[in-house]
């Protein structure tokens, strides 16, 4: 089809419930398979009952586990999961984690089931053999991974995050548990749902958003600010599987719409420090929409009049009173601190970010420098 048709897909099957994790099992005996191959959260695979109940009964089966990465999947890390992968002939991947983790499967499965190694997709070779089955179960209520048909992966070789669009990365599963979220702590819960809410804002004020789109949004921004507030502080099952849904919803729309230079300096800002991606994308956040705000300012004041902001100053207000009681503020300071951190190159690699394009904005590489050191300003580290 011609490039400026656009193509929907979404998951096959998704299940939204509590304690709907065990599911799983149902799941193997109906897309009969046999050999599936669980790649799991590190951090959560013994936190969380469920998920140590199904890792359990995997070491009881002999089938096989991944968990040996980090929270900015790496390209050796795909090698070596891709290579366990192909020796166990997997028929099923299960992703279960937020999206670190079910990046690296996306990864796994094109790596496992086409010639070749990652660095070639993330340099655009294309995939052509079908993947195995693949299951998503998302522990975060921000990255949305689950609905994209995008995988992120991290070359330390050059310092750089890239990204690649298959659409078979798309699960033929998603299944999506609130309970799941009860073991992360405050500061984690907070970013990831930050990381959401940016999506959308994101999404909102796009150059390639459209009626449709924005549409589509608006109802995500009702009550939005009480189930991030009521997320991070009392870990309300209810608001928890509310984010869950902004999460998961916001990344169905933007594939499509692109997002802005919040996103796109956020990639080599993890890239060079492994700071986790909600917290890269909070950096960012005050000062891109101050860049922005001129060029979009009816759909920002939209977005901030549908979340019961008067205007972005009481919206920032927020924003930092959040971050600081939720401990962000710390880790960002903590980033921000090093005086090496290679400005210049970040702002460079951001322009290559496929988000430059939707930026409502104008960017070059000294508003992007710009955006940095007004970041670090803000943070109040200068």
């Amino acid at each position: 089809m011609k490039h400026n048709y656009w193509k929907v897909a979404t998951p096959k099957y998704i299940s939204m419930a509590r304690c709907n994790t065990l599911e799983i099992f149902n799941a193997l005996e109906e897309f009969k398979v046999n050999r599936p191959f669980l790649i799991v959260d590190p951090t959560l695979k013994d936190k969380n009952l469920n998920i140590k109940k199904i890792v359990a009964e995997f070491v009881f089966k002999g089938w096989e586990i991944f968990s040996d990465f980090t929270t900015n999947p790496s390209t050796t890390q795909v090698q070596n999961a891709a290579r366990i992968c192909n020796n166990y002939r997997a028929d099923i991947v299960i992703a279960i984690g937020g999206g670190s983790t079910i990046d690296l499967a996306k990864a796994v499965m094109l790596v496992s089931s086409n010639d070749g190694i990652i660095e070639d997709y993330l340099a655009g070779k294309q995939g052509i053999n079908n993947f195995p089955k693949f299951i998503a179960v998302p522990t975060t209520c921000g990255t949305g991974s689950e609905a994209s048909p995008y995988a992120v992966i991290v070359d330390y070789s050059i310092k750089k995050k890239r990204g690649i669009e298959n659409c078979q990365f798309l699960p033929d599963l998603v299944i999506m548990d609130p309970m799941l979220l009860l073991s992360l702590d405050k500061l984690f819960i907070a970013s990831t749902a930050i990381d959401a809410l940016s999506h959308i804002m994101e999404s909102y004020v796009s150059k390639k958003a459209n009626s449709i789109t924005r549409s589509s949004i608006r109802g995500l921004f009702v009550d939005i600010v009480s189930n991030i507030e009521n997320s991070a502080f009392s870990k309300d099952i209810n608001a928890l599987g509310n984010m869950m849904n902004v999460a998961f919803l916001s990344r169905l729309l933007y594939p499509r719409t692109g997002l802005t230079i919040t996103h796109a300096l956020s990639h080599p800002l993890g890239a060079y420090t492994n700071i986790h991606h909600g917290l890269a994308v909070c950096s960012f956040i005050p000062a891109s929409l101050k860049h922005n705000y001129k060029y979009c300012k009816p759909h920002i004041d939209e977005i901030l009049n549908l979340m019961n902001f008067a205007n972005l100053e009481q919206f920032l207000g927020w924003f930092e009173s959040f971050c600081q009681k939720t401990g962000i503020a710390v880790e960002l300071k903590k980033t921000f601190d090093n005086k090496n951190l290679p400005f210049k190159v970040i702002a460079k690699d951001a322009l290559e970010s496929s988000n430059i394009s939707s930026n409502p904005g104008p960017v070059s590489e000294r508003k992007l420098l710009q955006v940095i050191y007004n970041s670090i300003s803000y943070w109040g580290t200068l």
